[in-house]
């Protein structure tokens, strides 16, 4: 811990968690809430929650009076959360510090007419104009920041990775049975399933891949929440080759990375200057898989990731492009294996908690210090 107290704040959305309780000395408090229905223009969502209640902002404040934190940290700014962390601003003079973890972006163009207003004017207004500080965990996020709030008040801290523990044979074996993996080329693709995730481009690559691999297989893990990718894999026939294992225990993870070959997995967005990898794909490269993306190959600073190095950055909307990159990795074991280790090492050299937390807390430290001047 650093020496630092930390109190959570957060909605309760599994019910049978507490209300409170006490986690290897973090205080953490879960607020009552009301889960919204899936809807469209929130990508469908599945934990959209409601907690801007009376009874809560009260409880909110009886927490912020017992504990006294001298620093607010909100992680995102478009739930109603952020309202709350907001008005504990206004109200008790404590620096609040937003981390923006997502653009809020939406697939279809006619959402975004309704979104862009409510990003770049309401929560504009109520939320970030009121942070003293911004972090960014990439470039990427970085200049949305820039762009759809004009403020300048910001910072680069990109997520800690830890490497997930080995599994088990038995955990291994029980994955392979399940899924009807054993003997195949896995091409393993993490995060939830949504039309800005749709997997669209890598399941167009598999008919070219599995004609040049006959036992690759696309493993895709994440909550389906769009049946598009679903309708494509139906429409080429690929069933066989194409797995939707739906949401699965985060510790299950380490066993599907164990058994694949590479991951690929990238966020569709129109230029690829704005895309970054996330929190799966560096997940993957801590655990010395190569991993295939459309991203921005500066996205965390000049030389972090390195195409055919570190990583292979591949193109959108270019399945051909995208299958032979994919077969090339498959193929070439010595040119796996290179490629992750040195995506290991890029993670413990740029990534590391200890790395992280140390940026964290001088942030903290210099937002206290700006507040009593």
């Amino acid at each position: 811990m650093r020496g630092v107290d930390v109190t959570v704040i957060t909605s309760k959305i599994d019910r049978k968690l507490p209300e409170y309780e006490l986690s290897e000395g973090i205080h953490i408090y879960r607020l009552s809430s009301k889960i919204l229905p899936k809807l469209e223009v929130a990508l469908n969502f599945p934990w959209l929650n409601y907690t801007l209640t009376p009874k809560n902002q009260r409880r909110i404040d009886n927490i912020i009076k017992k504990h006294r934190p001298e620093v607010l940290h909100l992680h995102n700014h478009m739930f109603d959360l952020a309202f709350s962390a907001s008005m504990v601003r206004r109200r008790y003079k404590i620096p609040l510090m937003i981390t923006i973890h997502t653009v809020i972006k939406h697939s279809r163009q006619f959402y975004n007419y309704l979104l862009y207003p409510a990003d770049r004017i309401l929560l504009r207004k109520t939320v970030i104009e009121r942070a003293d500080l911004i972090i960014c965990p990439d470039y990427n996020i970085l200049r949305y920041v820039e762009e759809a709030f004009k403020v300048n008040n910001h910072l680069i801290i990109p997520y800690g990775i830890d490497r997930l523990e080995s599994p088990s044979f038995e955990k291994l074996d029980r994955i392979k049975r399940k899924y009807g993996l054993k003997g195949k080329k896995i091409i393993l693709s993490l995060g939830h399933v949504h039309e800005l995730r749709n997997r669209i481009d890598l399941i167009k690559a598999m008919p070219r891949i599995i004609e040049k691999v006959p036992t690759a297989i696309l493993l895709i893990v994440g909550a389906v929440i769009t049946d598009s990718p679903l309708k494509k894999v139906a429409l080429l026939g690929i069933q066989n080759h194409v797995v939707f294992t739906g949401h699965v225990p985060h510790s299950d993870i380490s066993a599907f990375l164990s058994l694949a070959e590479i991951e690929a997995h990238w966020l569709n967005q129109e230029n690829p200057e704005d895309t970054s990898l996330g929190i799966a794909s560096l997940e993957c490269m801590s655990f010395s898989k190569p991993i295939i993306a459309v991203a921005n190959e500066d996205t965390y600073g000049k030389g972090v990731l390195l195409n055919e190095k570190n990583c292979i950055i591949a193109r959108p909307n270019d399945p051909d492009y995208l299958a032979d990159s994919i077969i090339d990795l498959l193929v070439n074991e010595e040119k796996r294996n290179n490629i992750g280790h040195n995506a290991c090492e890029t993670i413990k050299e740029f990534f590391s908690w200890e790395c992280i937390c140390r940026k964290t807390l001088k942030a903290y430290e210099e937002l206290i210090a700006s507040t009593i001047k």
